[in-house]
Formats: C-alpha cells, structure tokens, sequence
C-alpha cells in the first residue's frame, strides 16, 4: 500500500514545483485563501477510495459472490478470474486503457445527466485563479465512492491484480495533476494521445456549451475519435459555470453539496456530511484488509484473488501444530484408496493435503509457469520448472538423469524422510514428473489429485508472491531400474522380443492424425500401428482429478487398450503420455508390461523410422 502514496506525494510535489518555476497564467495565485480545502480534498478523496474499493471486491464480494453462483450451480458459467492469468504487465496496461475509456463515458454522463451533473459541480467550482494541480482531487466524496466501484469492481471481478489497478491509479493520478496544472503543456502530436493542461482547461471552461467538451482523463484520443474534442490556441475565458458563485468555498460544505439537495438540513450541518465520509472510509479501509484465513499461509501474504469458501461443503481439520500436521502425512492416500485405486500411495486429496498443511516433512512442488505460481499457489509451495528436470538432449523434453534430479530436489529442501506432493492446475506436468522421478530417480512422490482446482474447491487460501526459501536437503536417490524404456534405442530390443507390443499416442486427434506438427517436432505423424486415446480424457473435465477406476476401466476397453500389456504410451515429449502411464497404473496395469516412452515424438520424428502421417481419422466419441 506504500507504493500509491509515495507516488502520490512525488507527484504532487514535483508539479507544485514546476508550477512555482513555470506558471503558464503568471497573475494566478498560488497560495491561495482556501488551498486548506484542496488539501483534505486530496487527502480524503485522492484514489485512496479506489484502492479500498478494489480490496473490498477482491476480498468480501468475489467470495461472496462466488459463493452464490456455486450454490446456484452457475461456477463453470460465470468465471471470475479471466485475467488472472495474465502476466501483471498485460493485466496493467489492458485495465489502465479500459479503466479509462470507461471514465470517459461516466464524466459524459456526469455532464450530460442534471442529477449526476449537480453531483459533479463540485469538481468545477474552481473560480478564477484556482485552477491549480491540487483542483484534480476536488469532489463530493460519494461521486468518488460511486465512481471508483463502477471502475474497480469489474475488473476485481475479471481477476485483474491490485498492483494492476494500482498501475492505473498511480498513472491517472500524475496524468491528473500535470491536466490540472498551471503549465503550459500540450503542444505536439501528444496532444492526440494524452491529456494535457491545454486541452483539460477548456473543460472547465464557464462559457462551455451545451454538455461540453474534452471528457478525457489519462487518454485524450477518446475525445477526438467520438468528436469531444476542442483545443483552440487561447485559453478561456473564464472558468467555472454559470452559478459557480454559489458553491461554497470550503471542503466540509462542498461535502454537504449534492447531498444537501437531497436533506437541506445536512448544508445546515456540513460536518455531518463529513462524519458520514469518515465512515465510509473507515469501514472500506477496514474491508479492504485480506481476511484472516483458516488456512496455514505458513508465514507468506494472501494472493490478490482468493477461492470462495461456500463452494465446498467439506471441512477440513486443519491441524493446530507441526507435530499434528505431521500425524496426518499418515492418511496420505487414505481418500484413493476409498475410491479403489491400485496405488493410493502416489496420490493424495486436496482435503488430505490440506490437513498435513504445516509439517516439516511435508515439501509441494507446484510445476506451472512461473507467473501462475507467483499469482497464487498453495502456502509453503516450492516453483519448480520443466527445465529444471528435463533437457534438449537428444531431443526436447527427455529427462534430466538421476544425479541433476537429487540435486533438484536437494535444492528444494527434500531430505531422506521428505514426502513430496507435485501439484499443478489440470495439467499433465505433475504426472511427467512423479514419472520421470520414479522412472529415472527411482523417488516415489505424490500427485495432487485435482491440483490447485480441488485445493480452491475447499475454500482453502492461497498464497501470492515467489514463494519462502529454504534450507537445503539430503535426498539420496538410488537412479533408475534397469528395463526401463526411454529412448528409442531402448524400446527396439523390447519390440522385438514382443511384436505385439501396442503404442497408446496420447497427443491430439490432429496430431495423431498428422494434420498438424508441433513445433518441437521433425516431422507429422504417429508411430505406425498406435492407437489414439487424448490424455485429458483420464481426468474429470469439471474437476480436473483423475476419473474413478471404473470409468478409467471402461474408457481404456472403448480405446482397445489392452490393460495386460505389453503397452508404450507416448507423446511429444513424455508429459501428457505421463498422465495416461500413471492412469493405466491405477486401474491394475503392471510395470513390467507397461512403459512411457521418454523421448516420444520429439525423438521419433528425428530417427529413421517409418511414420504414418497425412491420414485424416473421425473424431472419436468419448467413452465416457
């Protein structure tokens, strides 16, 4: 929160400055008899109102609100963090050009609407020699309140970060003050693009006519595209409206103002109005602080975008000590096996999770990109990368070997008795690494059965930022069993000890079907006589967790996958042929019929081998 005043208090200063040294109207004053308004203008209104707005959405409406559509059953129809995933720089430019087009249509309405423009006068009341930067902040308090929830409220609701909006208001506000100031600003092809004093004086013009003209705020090109647009060489006039001698000087009764029209009384009584404002600023300061979560944060801040708790009826028991936490790392995979998995021992529930959340032998490695992990994750999670356990040699994506492996994960704080869960948001990276883990490293870790999805479904909080460090740790990986399938060479002597040994091509239909080549791939194609089945199809679409064995079952016999083996499931480089390998496992497939071809298509498109390609195939109905 330091970030917008001290912006703010640079901003004001520098251009009170330039002001003294360059004044555009020389026989203005500059210290002025009711500047003390200005002054608590500023500081009450200023963009504080904005930011506290934002917080209040992110922090008590979404939740809320998302709270409501789940019970309504309309989550999947209404998602409230579109632009979550947006890099922050995307996020900041995107809401600064919308933001701002948007208050150029609400100040056209605040001029073009009697009410709204009463409302408004306000803002306009400077008289001749007023028109000074401080003048930026002059308005009736709750057109500010109004004003700033139409701007902020949405773009919380669409997943745009704080530090976005902050962004917006930090800009807006040193475009603010330089269109307010008393300097002669805006010559030049700028004029075109941003506001500047030249053209904002004459929109406070007291000669204006009609709803007036010049309604930019940060962008000036609003007002020449839709035809607002007036900039002639001289200057006004006058300044102000016809009436302006009415409004009163000082901020407590400009406060009462509009109100007053509503309760005569409250302009007998302005402080009232003034009460009423510190009010509304203590509850939105107090609304816009994070909640105090249930959640272990395990020492880190809230993310900007939270889960709403109602979504999920289920409780956790989260546990009350490290010692507790540690206790429940024996219920790890208690919930798969419920649910008649072969090997509940590589899988762990977000509830499960959740209640060891604390335990000093508990390491999460959450592997999506880098701004993903940054813009939330689950608390004490560590970022890991695709780099960090594969490599370009032979061929994009193989993995890395064992020793480069335990020192990865050394690095990360995993010990002898460390149980590792690998976490991601739907995604088949979790499965590519617990396979290249258990398949290279011989390290058997867990998979979050639902990743970060089933983690929000609980209600559970999620931490924002790059995550704590921490202390290195003493794994010892004993490398990879021998027999294991990973490069091309490796799977020409199991092809020919077994010439009905079936490929499962778990790319794209397209892919497949060699109508498309990805990019990290020689040529188009599928390995002749391989079967089709696309990896997402092993999970729930709506939530992201692996289908219950029995629709595992019926999905591979639909495929023609025979579960007895022999079996190689591939894809481009290994990762979405991990996800259906560690499928097949759960449903009964054995290891010694059953192998995930490391290199993939990524190696098979570069070595002399037949390839089927250029056969377009139907689309295949789901089995499910």
């Amino acid at each position: 929160m330091l970030t917008y005043p001290l912006a703010l208090g640079a901003a004001s200063i520098a251009v009170a400055i330039l002001e003294r040294l360059f004044p555009w109207r020389k026989d203005q004053e500059q210290l002025r008899r009711h500047l003390w308004s200005d002054v608590i203008h500023l500081l009450f209104n200023a963009h504080f109102l904005g930011l506290m707005i934002a917080g209040v959405a992110i922090y008590q409406v979404i939740p809320a609100f998302d709270g409501w559509l789940g019970g309504a059953g309309l989550i999947g129809s209404f998602y409230a963090n579109l632009a979550s995933g947006w890099p922050l720089w995307v996020q900041a430019i995107v809401a600064t050009v919308v933001l701002d087009f948007v208050q150029w249509l609400i100040h056209n309405c605040l001029h073009r609407s009697s009410l709204l423009w009463e409302w408004h006068k306000v803002h306009h009341s400077v008289k001749d020699g007023e028109m000074d930067w401080i003048v930026s902040f002059r308005f009736q308090w709750t057109e500010v309140v109004l004003y700033k929830a139409i701007l902020y409220i949405p773009l919380s609701l669409m997943g745009f970060a704080p530090e976005a909006l902050m962004f917006h208001a930090v800009f807006g506000t040193i475009v603010g003050h330089f269109n307010h100031a008393n300097l002669d600003l805006g010559h030049g092809p700028w004029r075109y693009v941003l506001n500047s004093p030249r053209m904002h004086l004459w929109h406070h013009d007291h000669d204006a006519k009609g709803a007036g003209v010049n309604f930019g705020i940060i962008f000036s090109c609003w007002d020449w595209i839709f035809g607002t647009a007036f900039m002639p060489e001289h200057s006004p006039r006058k300044l102000g409206y016809p009436g302006v001698e009415d409004m009163p000087n000082d901020f407590f009764s400009q406060s009462a103002w509009q109100l007053g029209a509503w309760l005569p009384q409250l302009r007998r009584v302005p402080a009232l109005v003034f009460g009423a404002g510190v009010v509304v600023v203590g509850m939105g300061w107090w609304g816009h602080l994070p909640p105090a979560a249930a959640t272990n944060l395990m020492g880190e801040s809230l993310a900007a975008s939270q889960p709403a708790g109602s979504v999920s009826a289920i409780r956790v028991q989260h546990a009350s000590s490290p010692e507790e936490a540690t206790a429940a790392l024996a219920r790890f995979g208690g919930d798969a096996q419920i649910a008649g998995f072969e090997h509940p021992e590589w899988m762990v529930s977000a509830r499960e999770l959740a209640e060891a959340l604390g335990s000093s032998d508990l390491v999460i490695l959450d592997v999506r990109p880098t701004e993903r992990f940054e813009g939330g994750h689950i608390p004490s999670a560590r970022s890991i990368d695709r780099g960090d356990y594969s490599q370009g040699n032979p061929a994009p994506g193989v993995s890395r070997d064992a020793g480069e492996l335990q020192a990865m994960l050394r690095e990360r704080g995993v010990g002898t008795d460390t149980v590792v869960v690998l976490m991601g948001d739907g995604g088949p990276e979790p499965y590519r690494l617990w396979w290249t883990l258990l398949t290279v490293g011989g390290h058997e870790a867990r998979v979050l059965d639902g990743g970060l999805a089933g983690w929000k479904a609980l209600g559970e909080a999620v931490a924002g930022g790059t995550g704590q460090g921490t202390s290195p740790g003493d794994v010892e990986l004993p490398g990879a069993p021998p027999g294991e399938a990973l490069l091309w060479a490796d799977l020409e002597p199991l092809l020919a000890a077994n010439p009905t040994l079936g490929f499962v091509d778990t790319r794209s239909l397209v892919e497949f079907a060699g109508e498309e080549k990805h990019p990290k791939a020689a040529r188009a194609g599928r390995i002749p006589g391989a079967q089709h089945l696309d990896w997402t199809e092993v999970l729930d679409p709506e939530k992201s967790t692996l289908r219950a064995p029995a629709a595992l079952g019926e999905l591979f016999q639909a495929r023609g996958v025979d579960m007895s083996g022999p079996v190689v499931t591939y894809c481009q480089s290994g990762t979405r042929s991990s996800a259906v390998y560690f499928a097949m496992m759960q449903v009964g497939a054995g290891r010694d019929q059953l192998w995930n071809y490391d290199g993939s298509w990524a190696e098979y498109s570069r070595v002399v081998q037949p390839v089927v390609a250029n056969q377009a195939i139907a689309e295949q109905p789901s089995a499910i």
